[in-house]
């Protein structure tokens, strides 16, 4: 009988302890979620902050380089037609009647070219609000930006056939990656040719910019601090989630391609 209340006593026990480690191994499990979920959410707020201080650096950037356009511009370009324009007015004589026809209608062609001018850098300073106008317009409206000094053949193939879909924030991004890309080939490539290739393919736009300049050795420039500005696109890649690939060869050229999820 007390064998039997001993061994009775004994299976309480041990199922009390069993149910006693079962329950504290469920509210450790707990914890440990809980905690995990904590520094899950903590870290996306803070990928989310950081993310939106790399969007307004970002608007900052195109805005920046949107300025530099149009203060090139008007020096290079609309201020040299418009001091030809008081030039030409200037050399005006009213009693010389046929050389003043021909002054004029000079004059008013260099004024037609100044308006022309004076609109196509309203389209310049509307290129920035990405918002309003899409990825696309963008990039073509850059394309046109830099045929006009004549320095280098674009090719811009674009494969994207729905043009519903869109981010604005990523496109932001993506179109600073292009506009950094292109200034590297501009201060460094010593290229005359540029090839710009965008699509859409499984949930993901790539962004393939590729030169045929005197290339570079890829490694070495990221590990670099400011090599090329490459370390900066790798962090908004990050940012992304996206990845991002360079192959340059010397003497050979550069392809850059940036993956991104999308949308």
């Amino acid at each position: 009988m007390l064998k039997e209340i001993s061994e009775f006593t004994n299976s309480i026990i041990l199922g009390t302890a069993l149910i006693l480690i079962l329950c504290g191994f469920i509210v450790f499990n707990l914890i440990m979620y809980y905690l995990k979920r904590k520094k899950h959410l903590k870290e996306q707020e803070s990928m989310k902050k950081e993310f939106k201080a790399a969007l307004i650096q970002t608007e900052f950037e195109v805005q920046e380089q949107t300025r530099k356009n149009l203060a090139s511009e008007l020096h290079d370009n609309i201020g040299q037609l418009l001091s030809l324009t008081n030039v030409t007015l200037a050399s005006i004589n009213i009693n010389e009647k046929a050389k003043t026809k021909q002054k004029i209608d000079d004059t008013l062609n260099l004024v037609t070219k100044s308006i022309k001018e004076l609109r196509q850098l309203s389209k310049i300073i509307y290129g920035e609000q990405l918002l309003q106008q899409g990825l696309i317009p963008t990039i073509e409206q850059e394309i046109i930006w830099l045929q006009r000094n004549g320095q280098f053949l674009i090719e811009f193939i674009n494969e994207i056939e729905n043009t519903d879909i869109t981010n604005t924030d990523k496109d932001l991004f993506i179109f600073r990656l292009l506009q950094e890309s292109i200034n590297n080939i501009i201060k460094h490539a010593e290229a005359d040719k540029i090839i710009i290739h965008l699509k859409y393919v499984n949930d993901t736009m790539q962004l393939t910019i590729q030169d045929n300049g005197i290339g570079f050795n890829s490694t070495e420039k990221i590990n670099e601090q400011n090599g090329l500005g490459l370390l900066n696109m790798q962090k908004r890649i990050n940012l992304l989630k996206g990845r991002m690939h360079i192959d340059s060869i010397k003497n050979l050229g550069t392809k850059i391609i940036f993956i991104i999820p999308y949308p």
